[in-house]
């Protein structure tokens, strides 16, 4: 697998940018500016045609396309945002600028550090993302590792970890179903290998969707889900129990996005989610 030729990747003003050369459009922007959390908007399909993030809807404004963050890290909140609730302890995520990778060109780093209110540092976060386009699909990967500086718990909650929102809209729905078939809001909280999530978009005839995998090899395999009302999903380890990481230990995530245009089948998914498991 590797990135199409006509794709572009530049760093620019804090952000790493996907140009897809061919269309002179962006379909991938991650931005990484001081203070705020990294987050990928807008990601698009080839060509840039569709978008399928959405970048801080009215019905939850601290959620912005795709990005990470817990509730309840030694009591501070790094799922908010900073100032959006003042009766809350929120703590800052600072991003460095994205690093594009030198081996391959379809790679690229995001270091954070995450400060507690009190201006203690507690963990630092790295993301290791990559891109790559197989037949008519496209490969968004994640390899994240959090390590943390004093004797770490973040607290068990419905929802935490990596996060996705598309932009659903309910007077047209979305499809959405799990590895272990359930579907719709059966999905919410329940264990699965992955999800798989559909919906029409406007100035789309086809409409697009994110299939999210879990690696196999992740802390808590099957991980549980969260899967909101307006269909954001998000798999959280945090659901069934606290997350305990002693002081200079790290946690390591690895997730595969799927996106794509037509509708996926259950089978579609989960052959592709068996190739992931065996790398």
């Amino acid at each position: 697998m590797s990135i199409d030729s006509r794709w572009k990747l530049r760093t620019e003003n804090n952000c790493l940018f996907v140009d897809d050369i061919s269309h002179g459009k962006v379909i991938l922007q991650h931005n990484a500016r001081p203070g705020l959390r990294p987050y990928i908007h807008p990601l698009s399909l080839a060509g840039g045609s569709v978008c399928l993030t959405e970048d801080s809807p009215w019905h939850h404004p601290w959620q912005h396309g795709i990005q990470t963050g817990f509730h309840g890290v030694n009591g501070c909140d790094f799922w908010l945002d900073p100032g959006q609730h003042p009766d809350l302890p929120i703590g800052t995520i600072d991003p460095n600028s994205p690093r594009i990778s030198g081996a391959t060109p379809s790679s690229w780093t995001i270091e954070a550090t995450w400060w507690h209110t009190d201006g203690s540092l507690l963990l630092v976060e790295q993301q290791i993302w990559s891109l790559s386009v197989v037949g008519e699909h496209l490969f968004l990967d994640l390899d994240w590792l959090l390590q943390a500086i004093p004797d770490i718990h973040i607290e068990q909650h419905a929802y935490g970890g990596l996060f996705i929102r598309m932009p659903f809209r309910r007077d047209y729905g979305a499809s959405v179903f799990n590895s272990a078939g359930h579907q719709g809001d059966d999905t919410e909280q329940q264990a699965a290998a992955w999800v798989n999530l559909h919906m029409p978009i406007e100035d789309s005839h086809v409409g697009g969707g994110i299939a999210v995998l879990d690696h196999p090899t992740n802390p808590g395999h099957p991980v549980k889900w969260r899967v909101d009302g307006q269909r954001g999903i998000n798999p959280a380890p945090c659901i069934p129990s606290p997350i305990e990481l002693p002081a200079g230990s790290a946690i390591h995530y690895c997730y595969r996005l799927i996106l794509h245009s037509a509708p996926m089948s259950f089978d579609q998914v989960d052959e592709l989610w068996l190739r992931y498991a065996q790398q």
